[in-house]
């Protein structure tokens, strides 16, 4: 079995994609990062990171200071079982034993994350139960989201998924709920033309006014003011001067 490669990476405009025969594992350690696998898109953060299977196709664009741990791992370090499961999750809630692990972690050391991985994401693993809620949450994040059906849909009472939560994530349910619709309301904002409010509406916020208030409480910038900052904004620039007669 050929042991895993690390790697730290910091990335700036797209490259215009890459495929590889063997696996990856892409971990925010610092900044954000907008990555598209196999024509999905999501924005990477310190809550979410990605596994990219063998053959699918990825790209990625970073904005401003960032860094990634990147892990390329042979097929032998999975199962065929292994494999499809964590080719449907793709992206992936980080528990919080495993963002601390990220970054105390010395370099030498690091071929002891790929365990804890396994652990973390594998079907059998100790967070498997919770991964299938936090996949079935990020997949419709505009959905209501109440504490009592987040347990039901886990299989667990309110108070032990609100233990499991914490203990995991470092977050209560909704704390982390929070965290995902506003990583979505910043991706679209960033990659999308869409108006703000759809953009709201979309993310799980009541109104745009609510949205607004959860960005400038968490990001101090307005959706505004984050949209200034995506490639959506130089498109309707271009589409503008091209109608200029």
């Amino acid at each position: 079995m050929n042991t895993p490669c690390f790697h730290i990476r910091s990335y700036g405009d797209a490259g215009g994609g890459d495929r590889h025969d063997f696996a990856q594992w892409v971990l925010p350690l610092r900044g954000e990062l907008q990555f598209e696998l196999d024509g999905q898109g999501a924005r990477l953060d310190a809550f979410q990171g990605v596994f990219v299977a063998p053959g699918e196709h990825h790209d990625q664009r970073g904005q401003g200071c960032n860094a990634h741990l990147v892990i390329d791992c042979d097929l032998q370090w999975f199962d065929d079982h292994t494999l499809d499961h964590l080719r449907r999750q793709r992206w992936l809630f980080l528990p919080q034993s495993l963002r601390r692990a990220l970054h105390a972690t010395p370099a030498g050391d690091r071929a002891s994350l790929l365990p804890q991985l396994l652990q973390a994401f594998a079907p059998d693993g100790s967070g498997a139960r919770l991964q299938v809620l936090c996949t079935h949450i990020q997949d419709a994040p505009g959905e209501p989201w109440p504490v009592e059906r987040m347990a039901r849909r886990a299989g667990l009472s309110v108070s032990h998924l609100h233990a499991w939560f914490v203990r995991e994530t470092g977050l209560p349910p909704q704390a982390w709920l929070s965290a995902v619709r506003l990583r979505l309301a910043r991706h679209l904002l960033c990659t999308t033309a869409l108006p703000i409010s759809q953009v709201a509406q979309r993310a799980g916020y009541s109104e745009q006014s609510a949205l607004t208030r959860a960005l400038v409480r968490e990001t101090g910038r307005t959706p505004t003011t984050w949209r200034s900052r995506g490639p959506a904004t130089v498109a309707r620039v271009k589409t503008r001067r091209a109608r200029t007669p």
